[in-house]
Order: C-alpha cells, then sequence, then structure tokens
C-alpha cells in the first residue's frame, strides 16, 4: 500500500511529458497537411491555371491539293455544290487547278458537276435569289469561261432584275398617284367645306305665275335655219374605224423563256457530245405542245432530255390580224462538253 503511493508522483511527470509530446505531433501533423487541404479537388482552376490551359485549335483551312480534294469530296456528298461561298465543291477543285492547272481529278470533277451546279443556280434564278445566284454563276464562269448555258444564266439574271427594277419603278409610281389623288381629293373637300352657306340663296326662286302676266308677251323670235355643220361632225369615222386603223399588226412568235437541257449523265462520263432536231407546236398562249424527236446525233442518248427542256420554253404567240393563233416551229438543241 505505501509502495504504491511512493509510485504515483514518480508517474505524474512522465504522463505530462508523453501527453506534451502527443500533443506537439498533432500541431505539426495539421500544418503539414495544411498545404495538401488548400486546393482541395473538384475546385476550380485559379486565374494562374487558368492562364496556363493552353487554347482550343482554331479550325484550320485547306491548303494543301489533298486537302482541297478532300474537302470537295465532303462538300459533295453534303450537296454542296457552289453553296455556300468559300465552303463548296466547285470552289474547292478550282483552289486545286489554281494550285495545279494540270490536275486531271479536279478537271474530270468539275466536268461533272457542272451540269448539276446549272440546275441549281436555275433554281436560284426562279426563286428570285438573285444575289446568291450572280455569286454561283461566278464560280460557273471560273470553271467553264466559254459555257453557253453558263452565258444563258447570266443574261437570265440581268432580265430579272431589270424586270425587277420595273415592277418597283411601277410601284413607286403607282403609290406617287394614289397619294397625289388622295391629296387632290382631300383639297376638293376642304373647298367645298370652306364655301359660303348662302350660296344655294342665288338661285332665287322663280316669280309666281301671276306676276308673269304683267309683263307684255315678247316680240316672237325668228329661228335661223338650221346649219349643216353638226351633220358634218356626225357623219365622222365611228370609233370602231379608228380601233381597227391602231389595231396591232401581224408579227411572228418570239421566245420569252428559255430552259436549258441538262447533260445526261451517262454522255457526260463517255464525253459524248450531239445535238437533237425537234418540232413542236406553239399555242395561242405561247405555251408549247406536241414536242416530237425530227432527227438526233447519236440517236436515243439526249432525245428525252431535250424534250423535257423544251417542253418547258415560253413563247409569245404568233398574231395575225390582232389575234393570236397557233404556229408549228422546230428548234436544234445542240449537247456540247465546252
Amino acid at each position: 500500500m505505501n509502495a504504491s503511493r511512493a509510485q504515483k508522483p514518480r508517474l505524474l511527470p512522465i504522463v505530462l511529458m508523453l501527453a506534451a509530446i502527443a500533443g506537439l505531433a498533432g500541431c505539426g501533423g495539421e500544418e503539414s497537411a495544411t498545404p495538401e487541404t488548400s486546393s482541395p479537388a473538384g475546385a476550380a482552376p485559379t486565374p494562374a491555371a487558368q492562364q496556363a490551359a493552353p487554347a482550343a485549335p482554331a479550325e484550320v483551312a485547306p491548303q494543301t491539293v489533298a486537302e482541297l480534294l478532300d474537302a470537295a469530296r465532303a462538300a459533295m456528298r453534303e450537296q454542296r455544290l457552289i453553296q455556300p461561298v468559300g465552303n463548296n465543291a466547285i470552289e474547292y477543285y478550282l483552289k486545286v487547278l489554281d494550285a495545279e492547272p494540270d490536275n486531271r481529278q479536279a478537271q474530270l470533277a468539275i466536268l461533272e458537276l457542272m451540269p448539276l451546279a446549272q440546275g441549281v443556280a436555275e433554281k436560284m434564278i426562279d426563286d428570285a435569289r438573285l444575289d446568291e445566284a450572280q455569286a454561283a454563276v461566278g464560280l460557273l464562269k471560273r470553271a467553264q469561261p466559254t459555257s453557253v448555258v453558263v452565258t444563258n444564266l447570266e443574261q437570265r439574271i440581268v432580265i430579272q432584275r431589270r424586270a425587277e427594277d420595273q415592277k418597283l419603278k411601277a410601284e413607286e409610281e403607282a403609290a406617287k398617284l394614289a397619294e397625289r389623288q388622295a391629296r387632290d381629293q382631300a383639297a376638293a373637300q376642304a373647298q367645298a367645306a370652306s364655301q359660303p352657306a348662302a350660296e344655294p340663296v342665288a338661285s332665287a326662286p322663280t316669280p309666281a305665275p301671276a306676276a308673269a302676266t304683267q309683263v307684255p308677251p315678247p316680240e316672237p323670235v325668228v329661228e335661223p335655219p338650221p346649219q349643216t355643220a353638226p351633220t358634218q361632225v356626225a357623219s365622222a369615222a365611228p370609233a370602231t374605224s379608228v380601233a381597227a386603223s391602231t389595231a396591232p399588226k401581224s408579227k411572228d412568235f418570239q421566245l420569252v423563256k428559255k430552259v436549258n437541257p441538262t447533260y445526261p449523265t451517262q454522255a457526260l462520263r463517255s464525253r459524248t457530245e450531239g445535238w437533237v432536231e425537234l418540232s413542236f407546236t406553239i399555242t395561242t398562249t405561247g405555251d408549247v405542245e406536241g414536242v416530237e424527236v425530227v432527227d438526233a446525233e447519236p440517236r436515243r442518248v439526249f432525245d428525252r432530255e431535250a424534250a423535257r427542256a423544251l417542253g418547258q420554253w415560253k413563247f409569245s404567240p404568233r398574231m395575225e390580224n390582232g389575234k393570236p393563233v397557233a404556229a408549228k416551229a422546230r428548234q436544234r438543241l445542240t449537247f456540247s462538253l465546252n
């Protein structure tokens, strides 16, 4: 009992020393853990880290011939033949030819694409998308400068722009005329409203019949004999004769709208050229009917496309004595790889 009491004072300093060492070890562990927990996982990066991160690479436009050919084939698969500007098959192939004028792959591809691209440009013109059509025809002009089809597309754009300008001018003139008529009508109404109210009094009532008896009867007036001048005026030519003198003269039919045929794919691949001569009837309304193949070289190669295109032509009918009449006509359509 006495021995245990004597050992307690000896153990107390040792226990206190171990507690102090444990406390210091705990503080040191917390300090060493602080740098690790200062940037927890999942936290947003600091501005310095953001600046250090590399920027995403921008899309690089194709430059080499191989890249341009790949881009052109991708544009063909996605039906981007001549649109949008700077990202279409024709433009990529033209860039290939700028780099390698004798590149056979680009030459053949443009030759095959031209009929399809011309059809797309023609659809733009029909839909009155003239700015887009102008850019597309410019590309086609670069691809085939001597193409008659491209020249016709250019003329159609010019004619349609002129027609739109005339229509706009006519609408502006009609608006000005309507405004002037409205202004004149308003002025007339204002003038009528400003007239004095005593104006109806000016037409004084006629005197009573009793007062008329007080006036002596007037002397008889001898009427002069009828003049011949009115009879001469009445004997002038009737209006029908004037209309007949100004009736339109007879004239032949004239082409108003022309639709170019599509080059058959098989003939294009085999580089076949030829022509088709057709006969047809121009109706009194200017439409084309009864299209028949008269002759062709070679036969049955271009017949269907030629007849299909000619059936969409439009004419002003033949006039005889001021009346439209049907007329027979013949037309040769040439298919050339030029």
